[in-house]
């Protein structure tokens, strides 16, 4: 999915205009052979990037805005955690309930019926909003050298993610994924499952995004080094069956503060 970008709009977008921004935009760029092949790719990888999927003005006030947060509210984290086979989180963060206070745009963003009609389209059933509020959406910054989200699975199963400043390649940031895994939260096994699958691997840059079947796709982003910086918004989406289980939120929750949007800093390794 390939966007030319327009000329960037000198006014910034409101709340109330990004659906209808997003709507044009989308049907643009996700039509014809070019919708039929991401679904295919979806279907064969689990995980499918979405070249330019969100247009230049919107890109640069979400940037805006979501830089204005972290820079205010952002938290240092650094974790291993034993329920993803003691793989390390090294990151700033920024939960929910502060960005629902002070992120409007990202809000919109989140609850545009667009991207709902996208995902759906994309993986071939409905989504739904997270019913956990905590997992609606979250920021999260890689910006020292090492800094990285280490092997894991997610709890729902999709995830939506914009990329809204990414390192070139060389750099790391990347995103790597591996299909037709599970995840046993009593006994995770990382390695078991890079021998099992293939692990392949996606560079993204600013404005893309990507769709992931995170229940069943174990993720990870690569190490960033030197000054290069990969800031995304986390979005997670359920299908039906996961609006009937009974689903536990252990990473989000030491990550991102859950919905108590915990702003204490945490530097040493802990296991969950």
């Amino acid at each position: 999915m390939t966007l030319h970008h327009t000329e960037v709009a000198s006014s910034v977008p409101a709340a109330d205009e990004v659906d209808g921004i997003l709507r044009e935009h989308l049907a643009e760029i996700f039509a014809g052979d070019a919708a039929n092949a991401v679904r295919e790719q979806f279907k064969n990888e689990h995980i499918v990037p979405l070249r330019g999927f969100c247009p230049p003005e919107l890109l640069a006030a979400l940037q805006a805005e979501a830089g204005g947060i972290m820079d205010e509210h952002g938290v240092d984290r650094k974790f291993t955690f034993e329920i993803t086979d003691n793989s390390p989180r090294q990151m700033t963060t920024v939960g929910q309930p502060v960005i629902k206070e002070h992120g409007p745009l990202i809000d919109a963003l989140y609850f545009s019926p667009a991207v709902k009609d996208l995902l759906s389209d994309v993986v071939g059933e409905e989504v739904h909003t997270c019913p956990y509020e905590g997992e609606h959406y979250v920021i999260s910054r890689l910006g020292k050298s090492g800094d990285t989200h280490g092997w894991h699975w997610d709890d729902y199963t999709y995830g939506f993610i914009l990329v809204l400043h990414a390192p070139d390649y060389r750099d790391g940031g990347f995103v790597q994924a591996v299909p037709h895994t599970s995840w046993d939260k009593k006994n995770p096994d990382v390695h078991g499952a890079l021998l099992k699958s293939q692990v392949r691997s996606y560079a993204l840059e600013a404005g893309d995004a990507y769709i992931v079947k995170t229940d069943t796709t174990m993720h990870r982003v690569y190490p960033i080094r030197g000054e290069s910086t990969r800031t995304i918004v986390n979005m997670t989406w359920a299908n039906t069956a996961d609006l009937g289980r009974n689903i536990t939120h252990e990473t989000n929750d030491v990550l991102f503060g859950g919905t108590g949007g915990s702003t204490e800093a945490s530097e040493t390794a802990v296991g969950v």
